[in-house]
């Protein structure tokens, strides 16, 4: 098998939350040290060229923090990430910026993603510019092919953000991260805060640039269909850890891990408030647990004594299927509960044909 082109081993990322300790010392407390809240925990995976990895979890689950550290948008506090075989987290401010355009992320809020003073050309033509990836004379046949490959008009050059549905500026978030001619690009959200009849358009739009473009793709979502059907291979998070990698050719049915599964049979009330078939914290209070033992046991249906003391590593249960968990691992998984609906194909390995956008 080919070297991968990304590398992340052992990410971790944890946040001060300062607005807490000052209201312990507001109560009274004299010596209150910040806490801390651990966001990923030793979060590994490859990705292959021209390969799409789907990321799924509830909200909290460290998703967002992932593809963060995975673009250098922060650094992780421990681990590394290696593009092509160069180890980015190793670099200097000023010899990432050169590497930073080969992966490239679009961000979950249109609105928020571009700037409102500027038009659209300047913000595509900064991005050529400041990488130097053509000649200034060529900058504006460059913007015309960017806004072509994204179902846009040449003409929305000469337009400001508010001109445009949250769709179309989606889609120029994807032609700007296009512009840098990335062979990652990482999808956070990129769907959840469109309109549902604009997300099928944005998602084959995704599909069949990563397709025609050869991108390698980390796509993140928290709807595990919507994943599945963009992604072969699903990687779940919960607690800032990934605690299964269901492979390309392994139906959603065949998940081993208590979560996963959970999920699936949620699926329709996610929106509605998450998963409230299961008792304990949620995804986002996990992290604050004590570290020994695993994170999920407190919402787990199948928790016994090793799930109290140790932590469950991530080991293959059949070829490339990877699961963190003691009673999947032993083979004490009941039955899957029924596959709630969601509006998507089982997913790409399944075959599908794929919607013009």
């Amino acid at each position: 098998m080919p070297d991968p082109i990304l590398r992340a081993t052992g990410l971790s990322k944890s946040y001060h939350h300062r607005w807490a300790s000052a209201l312990d010392r507001l109560r009274g407390a004299r010596e209150v040290p910040p806490r801390v809240r651990p966001a990923l925990h030793d979060v590994s995976f490859d990705l292959g060229s021209g390969e799409v990895l789907g990321v799924v979890g509830e909200s909290g689950s460290g998703k967002s923090t992932l593809a963060r550290c995975t673009t250098l948008l922060e650094r992780p506090d421990a681990g590394r990430v290696l593009f092509d075989g160069r180890d980015l987290t190793a670099m200097r401010s000023a010899e990432l910026r050169h590497q930073r355009r080969h992966i490239q992320i679009v961000f979950q809020d249109p609105y928020s993603s571009l700037n409102p003073r500027y038009t659209v050309q300047s913000q595509l033509a900064e991005v050529l510019t400041v990488h130097r990836l053509v000649a200034r004379s060529e900058v504006d046949a460059r913007v015309s092919t960017l806004l072509d490959q994204v179902g846009l008009a040449s003409t929305a050059r000469h337009r400001y953000p508010a001109d445009f549905s949250g769709g179309q500026r989606q889609r120029i978030c994807i032609a700007r991260a296009l512009a840098a001619a990335p062979a990652v690009l990482v999808a956070d959200e990129t769907v959840s805060a469109l309109d549902v009849s604009i997300q099928a358009q944005i998602i084959n739009l995704l599909l069949d640039l990563q397709e025609r473009l050869s991108l390698a793709m980390i796509f993140i979502s928290h709807n595990l269909h919507v994943v599945r059907y963009v992604a072969p291979r699903v990687a779940v998070m919960f607690g800032g850890r990934i605690v299964e990698v269901i492979p390309a050719g392994v139906a959603l049915e065949d998940a081993r891990h208590p979560y996963t599964r959970a999920l699936i049979a949620a699926l329709p009330r996610l929106e509605a408030g998450g998963l409230d078939a299961l008792e304990g914290p949620p995804a986002e209070l996990a992290g604050t647990l004590p570290v020994t033992g695993c994170p999920f046991r407190e919402r787990c249906p199948l928790r016994h004594e090793p799930c109290e003391t140790v932590d469950p590593a991530l080991v293959p249960v059949h070829g490339d299927h990877l699961v963190a968990c003691h009673a999947a691992t032993a083979g004490g998984a009941p039955p899957l509960p029924p596959v709630g609906g969601g509006g998507f194909p089982a997913g790409p390995a399944a075959g599908h044909t794929r919607r013009g956008a």
